[in-house]
């Protein structure tokens, strides 16, 4: 029975992974090739879309095929999609509903919430120019964002500075300065509450 069921597994996740496959051509046709600057995102949010265990397996080899890296046991759930595909994900990471992950380089071991967002850097947009709508000046550049291992984030909030090791963001949180190593912020600017 075991081995029965070793066989079916392994068949699930080989068709998962064919599966996963026309999106990851579709990266490399129009993204790599810098056909549309936008295409790794869009193919990513469609990838985000499909639901259940299926969504999530699909996900993982999309993103195991696309991103600068992706560790083991990570977990994308549904609505879950990652902009560029520099991003670097450690090992046994759970990703939540909805979250938006731009340029990262996360650890390992860390717990994200739902509706999340990880934007690369505060400085995404220029607005200088008096003379111009903000819309038609050039984007400023965007920065990676360091996420330490061991670290858990609570839903609802905006990312856009490092956080370090063994830290707890509290939900709604919105993290504009670097976090310290063991420590819990929480707040709108987030502030330390206290060291773990």
């Amino acid at each position: 029975m075991n081995v029965i069921f070793k066989i079916l597994k392994n068949t699930y996740f080989g068709v998962i992974s064919l599966m996963a496959l026309p999106f990851s051509l579709l990266f490399i046709i129009f993204g790599k090739l810098a056909i549309y600057a936008g295409a790794y995102t869009e193919v990513s949010i469609v990838v985000s879309k499909f639901p259940f265990l299926f969504g999530q397996k699909l996900r993982y080899f999309y993103y195991k095929a696309t991103l600068a890296h992706l560790g083991t046991d990570v977990v994308f759930k549904y609505g879950s999609f990652c902009q560029y595909p520099t991003a670097r994900i450690g090992n046994r990471v759970l990703i939540g509903l909805y979250n938006a992950i731009g340029e990262v380089n996360m650890g390992d071991d860390v717990i994200i919430g739902g509706f999340v967002n990880f934007i690369s850097g505060t400085s995404q947009h220029a607005f200088d120019d008096p003379n111009q709508t903000i819309s038609a000046q050039k984007a400023a550049g965007r920065s990676t964002i360091t996420i330490g291992s061991d670290v858990w984030i609570g839903s609802n909030a905006v990312i856009t500075a490092n956080i370090g090791t063994r830290c707890v963001i509290g939900a709604g949180s919105v993290v504009v300065k670097a976090v310290e190593n063991k420590s819990i912020y929480a707040g709108n600017p987030a502030k330390l509450i206290r060291s773990i």
